[in-house]
C-alpha cells in the first residue's frame, strides 16, 4: 500500500524549556556538578562509606601524594573491621586490632582502585571515634574535599512552589 506524501506528518521535536526557578533551587541546595579533579577524592569517601564510617574530609596534599582522611568510626564500621572482616595472625597480636585492621583495609581498597599501597606507607591513628589515616597513593589531584551535607528537609520546603507550578 502506497501512502502519499501529502498525508505524512513531520513531528519536529523540541527541548523543554529552561526552567529558572528548578534551576535556582538546585543551585541553592546542593552541588549537582563534580569537578574531574576530585574523582578518586569521592571513591575513597564512597568505598569508606560502604564500610560504615561516616568521612570528614578526604585530602591530597598540594606537593607530594600523601593523602589525609579523617573519619567517624560507627558501629557498623568497627563491627565490620573486626568481626565481618577475617583478621590475620598479624593484624591479631597488634596493640589495637581495629586500626590494625583499618590499614589493611585501605591497602585492600587501594589494590582495588588500581593502585596498591605499600604496608610501610600506611599509618593509622584513633582518638575515641574519630579514625585518621594517612598513606602515600600517587594517583588522584591534589585538593580538600569536605562533607557538606545539607538536610534533606530544606529541599523539600525549596521545591513545593515549583511542584505547585508544574502539578498535573
Amino acid at each position: 500500500m502506497k501512502l502519499k506524501k501529502s498525508k505524512l506528518k513531520t513531528i519536529a521535536y523540541s527541548e523543554p524549556p529552561k526552567d529558572k526557578l528548578l534551576e535556582k533551587i538546585m543551585r541553592q541546595c546542593g552541588a549537582y556538578y563534580h569537578s574531574g579533579d576530585f574523582f578518586y577524592h569521592e571513591w575513597w569517601r564512597e568505598r569508606l562509606r560502604q564500610i560504615g564510617f561516616r568521612v570528614i574530609s578526604v585530602e591530597r596534599g598540594p606537593h607530594h601524594p600523601v593523602w589525609h582522611i579523617k573519619l567517624f568510626g560507627t558501629l557498623a564500621a568497627q563491627t565490620y573491621l573486626l568481626v565481618t572482616k577475617p583478621m590475620s595472625k598479624r593484624n591479631a597480636r597488634a596493640r589495637d586490632p581495629l586500626l590494625a585492621q583499618l590499614k589493611s583495609e585501605v591497602q585492600q581498597l587501594a589494590k582495588d582502585m588500581g593502585h596498591p599501597i605499600k604496608s610501610d606507607c600506611v599509618s593509622a591513628g584513633r582518638t575515641g571515634p574519630y579514625f585518621r589515616v594517612g598513606f602515600l597513593w600517587p594517583l588522584g589531584k591534589d585538593g580538600l574535599l569536605l562533607n557538606k551535607e545539607k538536610k534533606a528537609e530544606a529541599f523539600s520546603f525549596l521545591i513545593r512552589p515549583w511542584l505547585r507550578k508544574n502539578r498535573n
